[in-house]
C-alpha cells in the first residue's frame, strides 16, 4: 500500500517511512502506535483512509487480529466515497468475515455489494459464488440454491462446474438424497480436480448408503480406494457394506 500520491508535511512523510520500516522489521505494535499519532494529529482525509487501510492489513495480515481489523476497514469506508478504496476495503470485510470470522451475515452482504457494483469488476463472478455459499454456510439454503442456479444458467460464468457441487451439498445437508446424487452425477464428469471429484465421489456413496442402495455405494467406495486421502475410513465403509449386504442373504 502507497503513501506516493498523498501530499503531506516532511515531518509527517519521515513517520509514516518510520512506520512502513518498523512493518518490515516485525515491529508491528511499534508502527501501529506511529499511525495513531499520526491520525492524532488529524491529517487530511485521503492520508486518514490510506492509515486506516493500513492499520488493517497490520491487523489482519501481520497479527491475525481479524476482529481489529475490520474497525479499520470499516472506518476506510466511513471516510471515502472513492470507488477503489470502497472496493478494496469491502473485499477485506469479506474475506476476513467468510474466512477468518465465519460471519456469514456479514459476508452475505459484502459480497452482494461487489456482485452488485457499477461499473463490473473484474472478480464478479468470484464474488458471485462467495455469496452463494456465505447463504449455504449461513442455512439459508433457499437463497444459496437460487444464487447457485442463477450462476448454472449464466453463459460462461467461472463458478458453474462449483456450482453443481454446491447444490448437491445443499441437498445432502438437507438429507434429500437423490437430489444430492443428481447434481453430483453432473458434476463429477465436467470437474478437472481430481481430489474434488473424489470427495463427490465419497458423498456420492455416503448418499447411496443411506438409501440402502449397497451394491451401488459399494462399488463407488471400491472405485475411489487409494485415492481419498483418508483410506482407512473407505475400507472401514466398504468392511461395513459387506457385512451389511452379507446379512441380507441370510
Amino acid at each position: 500500500m502507497s503513501f506516493v500520491a498523498c501530499d503531506f508535511t516532511p515531518k509527517i512523510h519521515k513517520r509514516i517511512l518510520e512506520a512502513q520500516e518498523l512493518v518490515l522489521q516485525q515491529r508491528y505494535m511499534e508502527s501501529i502506535q506511529i499511525y495513531q499519532n499520526i491520525l492524532e494529529a488529524d491529517p487530511e482525509r485521503e492520508l486518514k483512509v490510506k492509515i486506516y487501510y493500513q492499520l488493517g492489513e497490520i491487523y489482519s495480515i501481520n497479527l491475525g487480529k481479524n476482529k481489529i481489523a475490520v474497525d479499520y476497514y470499516l472506518k476506510v469506508k466511513e471516510t471515502t466515497a472513492d470507488p477503489l478504496w470502497l472496493v478494496k476495503s469491502e473485499e477485506k470485510l469479506a474475506d476476513i468475515s467468510f474466512t477468518y470470522l465465519k460471519d456469514y451475515n456479514r459476508s452475505i452482504e459484502s459480497y452482494k455489494r461487489l456482485s452488485n457494483f457499477t461499473p463490473k469488476l473484474n472478480e464478479q463472478d468470484f464474488y458471485q459464488y462467495r455469496w452463494g455459499l456465505s447463504l449455504a454456510r449461513d442455512k439459508k439454503f433457499s437463497k444459496a440454491l437460487e444464487k447457485f442456479a442463477k450462476i448454472l444458467n449464466t453463459k460462461g460464468h467461472e463458478y458453474q462446474v462449483d456450482s453443481l457441487y454446491q447444490i448437491g451439498m445443499i441437498h445432502f445437508e438437507q438429507k434429500e438424497w437423490k437430489q444430492a446424487i443428481a447434481y453430483w452425477n453432473q458434476y463429477i464428469p465436467r470437474e478437472k480436480r481430481k481430489d474434488q471429484a473424489v470427495q463427490a465421489k465419497f458423498l456420492m456413496a455416503n448418499a447411496y448408503e443411506t438409501l440402502e442402495l449397497l451394491k451401488k455405494a459399494y462399488n463407488i467406495y471400491y472405485s475411489i480406494l487409494g485415492e481419498y486421502p483418508n483410506t482407512e475410513v473407505v475400507q472401514s465403509r466398504l468392511n461395513a457394506i459387506y457385512q451389511r449386504r452379507i446379512a441380507r442373504k441370510r
